[in-house]
């Protein structure tokens, strides 16, 4: 049985930014040994509190007391001889150094003499995996590291300055369904021996899942704590969002078979796909579901060009196009947002007004000279249209939170007038209020006449946004699913990925 006495406790936290009052009055607590969930839409303080706690912010006022003290915790440096440790969603690992070096980076244990003792430092490293139940050669650069073997890197980073308590922000994002089940053995063993976790996520099965306790952050204010066997997926979420959910997902297009707007016959592309072939009606999303590595994202990527084709056939409107380029792909009315927002999707220091109008600039030339006027109206009115948040086009992007950021790639590919507009990923990282707005946009430009394909490694996702399944197994198309009989369930989707039988309402 947990120790109900806190180990970590919040008191009147709060901070505030000019104009913004990002935390009032928060009050929490966290008990030694337990996975505390912090959950909450983007932007409700949730990192602003953590980033508190580990030094990186000091509170407007308030105070935190660990093991009954009251601590001031004025630099990251601080927080770790405390015993607090971070693990941020983007990794900070160094590519070009091994194991032992990004462990221990900067604190090289010292022999007598004051010389760097390499023995000692790869000992401990392999001590902090094996205490982890981790088995991993520690000699390899972390370049050579598969993601969750990065992940695990830091973890032991964290470990390694005797964390008592340890901050994961959205740890599962990059991870496959198999390497989230190791990391939640690594967060069981870890629990076990007495580690506090806080785990910061918008995937509320993983909540259930691996969480003992739950709290819940609105509009920077503690608004719901509790055990999370008391609670159910729908409580949680009314309390994030403030109201019921009932339909997340929009209601069904009623595309007809005949109204075929693109046509891809024998596409393959470099060992990774093989003669794919399908349709894409007009005003129907498709969506592509598989296990990683069957060939969903590189179908999206042949097609607009990122990764030329050397095989097949694209039809479009009923003529051949040929998309070597992403630019050619966005003049046939091609669009494309990938999954990787920070690395491939934003320009962090930009404006979300060039953010916005990045991809439509010929829109507003005049005489070689962008018009400025004519850009900031555009971008004012799509991102008005799609609800962003932002006190002022002129903000740095980067300052947005996930659903934000994402709403304005939204907005730049719909300035671009796409009729096939391909997006993988759509809600990764994001809260379930943003979710259900960003699915409404998706419907809403399908309802205008273009047409969707939706890459997404959530099935509950693919099955309430897709009209039709495209399922793909290494590198073909394994089948595909018309939902207009009735919605698939996941195993359905499932047993196509992996290889099993099963009645498929339209299989092509």
């Amino acid at each position: 049985m947990q120790d109900s006495t806190p180990l970590l406790e919040f008191k009147k936290i709060c901070k505030t930014f000019p104009g913004v009052k990002a935390l009032k009055q928060v009050d929490m607590s966290f008990r030694k040994g337990e996975v505390h969930a912090l959950v909450g839409e983007n932007g409700a303080g949730k990192s602003t509190l953590m980033k508190i706690l580990s030094g990186v912010y000091q509170p407007t006022s308030g105070e935190i007391f660990f093991k009954g003290q009251k601590v001031i915790i004025k630099n990251p440096h601080e927080a770790q001889l405390l015993g607090v440790s971070i693990i941020f969603q983007e990794f900070s690992l160094i590519k070009h150094l091994d194991v032992v070096a990004n462990v221990f980076l900067n604190r090289e244990p010292e022999t007598l003499m004051g010389f760097k003792d390499q023995a000692i430092a790869l000992k401990k490293t392999k001590e902090l995996f094996a205490s982890m139940g981790v088995e991993i050669d520690v000699r390899r650069k972390i370049s050579e590291l598969s993601v969750v073997e990065q992940q695990l890197v830091e973890i032991a980073k964290a470990l390694s300055v005797t964390a008592q308590v340890l901050i994961m922000d959205e740890p599962s994002a990059p991870l496959t369904d198999k390497e989230l089940k190791k990391l939640f053995e690594i967060i069981r063993t870890l629990k076990q021996q007495g580690v506090t976790i806080i785990y910061i996520s918008h995937m509320l099965e993983e909540v259930f899942e691996i969480c003992d306790r739950v709290t819940v952050i609105k509009d920077g204010e503690v608004t719901h704590t509790a055990e999370v066997q008391d609670m159910t997926k729908d409580l949680l979420v009314k309390k994030m969002v403030g109201r019921d959910i009932d339909d997340i997902y929009p209601q069904l297009g009623t595309s007809k078979a005949e109204d075929v707007l693109l046509k891809v016959d024998g596409l393959s592309c470099k060992d990774k796909i093989q003669d794919v072939s399908f349709e894409l009606r007009q005003g129907e999303i498709l969506g592509l579901a598989g296990m990683v590595g069957s060939g969903r994202t590189e179908i999206v990527k042949s097609l607009i060009g990122l990764n030329p084709k050397d095989g097949g056939n694209i039809y479009f409107e009923g003529r051949e196009v040929t998309n070597n380029t992403v630019s050619a792909a966005i003049s046939n009315g091609f669009y494309y947002i990938p999954s990787d927002r920070k690395n491939e999707g934003i320009i962090a220091n930009m404006s979300i007004m060039e953010n916005t109008t990045i991809a439509s600039l010929k829109e507003h030339l005049k005489n070689g000279i962008i018009n400025r006027k004519s850009e900031r109206l555009f971008a004012s009115k799509e991102n008005k249209r799609l609800k962003t948040k932002t006190a002022s086009l002129d903000e740095q992007i980067k300052n947005l939170s996930g659903g934000n950021q994402q709403k304005v790639l939204l907005a730049r590919a719909l300035l671009t007038k796409p009729k096939v507009f391909c997006i993988v990923e759509p809600t990764r990282g994001i809260d379930v209020g943003a979710k259900h707005e960003i699915y409404k946009i998706l419907r809403d430009l399908c309802n205008a006449g273009s047409s969707v394909i939706m890459v997404s490694s959530e099935l509950p996702e693919i099955i309430g946004m897709s009209d039709r399944i495209l399922v793909m197994k290494q590198g073909e198309v394994a089948g595909i699913i018309d939902q207009a009989a009735g919605r698939a369930t996941e195993e359905q989707v499932l047993s196509l990925a992996v290889g099993h039988e099963y009645s498929l309402h339209d299989k092509e």
